[in-house]
């Protein structure tokens, strides 16, 4: 297999993954975040800085969003040839399509709403993810 189609399979999973992620009830999308939220408020808190709850919950699952489109961005530039700058304007359109999918998803998830604010949350992670292949592309 090519290395361009292995990209395009990877990058296939990875909206999967987040439109998955997107579909899933709103107290569903909690429980599985809460692990990282208390790890986070312990670790912290070993240090002596103190984190609620309500504001470490929000730091976790907008670092989820980030981190996910970091990760599709990166696959999405693997899925096209040629230079970084002729591959931005691809990766961007798809990323910021994808994030605008993600919150239409979750328009129709119980206990879920779509956020305009998310759509710029996600594409801040896919112009993160754009930069980190760019700079990894430049080191080779």
């Amino acid at each position: 297999m090519k290395k361009r189609n292995v990209f395009i399979v990877l990058t296939g999973l990875m909206t999967a993954f987040i439109f998955w992620n997107s579909s899933r009830p709103a107290a569903e999308s909690t429980n599985a975040s809460n692990g990282f939220v208390y790890f986070f408020i312990k670790l912290l808190s070993r240090v002596g800085v103190s984190a609620g709850y309500d504001v470490m919950q929000t730091i976790v699952r907008k670092a989820a969003h980030i981190t996910e489109f970091a990760v599709h961005a990166v696959l999405l530039a693997g899925c096209f040839a040629g230079k970084l700058k002729k591959r931005i304007i691809y990766i961007f359109f798809f990323g910021l399509l994808t994030a605008c999918t993600d919150e239409f998803i979750q328009l129709f998830s119980e206990g879920r709403a779509g956020l305009v604010t998310d759509i710029f949350i996600d594409f801040g992670g896919t112009v993160m993810g754009t930069g980190i292949f760019g700079l990894f592309r430049k080191k080779r």
